[in-house]
């Protein structure tokens, strides 16, 4: 599995639309306009691609996680019988130290399911919103043509 460095995004220039210009054709405010939204959906597809990212990172730990504790539970459910076995067959020691194991193991297996669920949790917290964003820019956008 390879891992992608994202590049980092060009710093957007924030023209203060209240300063004077001179005189400024409509051509070149459109062409002003294309350019800033041009970059600005540029940054937003950039922004979603590093967020998908960390959520399937964060989920796929997360599964791996899940997966070892399942395999300890499978573990923990040998060995419960296997205390059993020695429980029922010899009714000494040696169960006791079958109890122990059992009782080691099923603290494996709630460490690693609770370490795995706490990441699931923390990958669907950076699932990407990219609508919300480009509302906020369209309001904005609006808000600089004075509508």
């Amino acid at each position: 599995m390879s891992t992608e460095s994202s590049q980092p995004v060009e710093p957007v220039t924030i023209v203060n639309t209240t300063q004077s210009r001179g005189a400024t054709s409509l051509g070149q405010l459109f062409a002003e306009m294309s350019a800033q939204v041009s970059t600005l959906v540029r940054g937003e597809i950039e922004l979603t691609k590093v967020k998908a990212v960390s959520m399937v990172k964060k989920l796929g730990i997360g599964a791996v996680l899940l997966a070892g504790a399942g395999l300890f539970a499978l573990y923990l459910l040998g060995w419960i019988f296997h205390t059993i076995e020695l429980l029922l067959a010899l009714v000494v020691p040696v169960w006791a130290a079958s109890l122990i194991t059992t009782g080691i193991i099923l603290l494996i297996v709630i460490i690693l399911a609770l370490l795995g669920m706490s990441l699931l949790k923390k990958g669907q917290a950076d699932k990407p919103n990219p609508k919300e964003n480009i509302n906020l820019n369209i309001t904005a956008i609006k808000k600089g043509l004075g509508k």
